[in-house]
């Protein structure tokens, strides 16, 4: 049968499940930071939805957690740098430098969390 940590396979489906979860509980969170949503319009529901992505960004930073899909989903949306600099309290440069896709991200700075690790080829993203 082998060791749990030498089956890729098997180690890729518990990966896959605690990202599932991680991310249930994380819209939990938002749910109990910020309420549910309540968007009666369009204009109401987009706000809304932008007021939560920065709220995850925001909460998933500062627990550690690397909010990189929730960013990349942000900018796709149209939020700017500067927004997601706020959420995170990091400023729009170091948040562009840290998540843009078109740029070579450089180490972090040293007041990181300690649970934050080094992300691994191999490893998969949280988010």
């Amino acid at each position: 049968m082998g060791e749990p940590w030498v089956d890729r396979e098997r180690l890729a489906d518990a990966a896959n499940l605690f990202a599932e979860k991680v991310d249930v509980l994380l819209d939990r969170v938002v749910d109990s930071a910020i309420g549910p949503a309540r968007a009666h319009s369009a204009d109401q529901l987009r706000d809304d939805s932008e007021a939560r992505l920065l709220t995850r960004i925001a909460i998933a930073h500062r627990a550690g957690v690397d909010p990189v899909l929730d960013v990349q989903r942000a900018l796709r949306v149209g939020m700017t740098w500067e927004q997601i600099g706020d959420a995170t309290g990091i400023g729009a440069s170091p948040a562009r430098t840290r998540w843009s896709t078109d740029q070579p991200v450089e180490g972090t700075s040293d007041n990181r969390s300690r649970r934050r690790r080094s992300v691994d080829d191999q490893q998969m993203s949280m988010w």
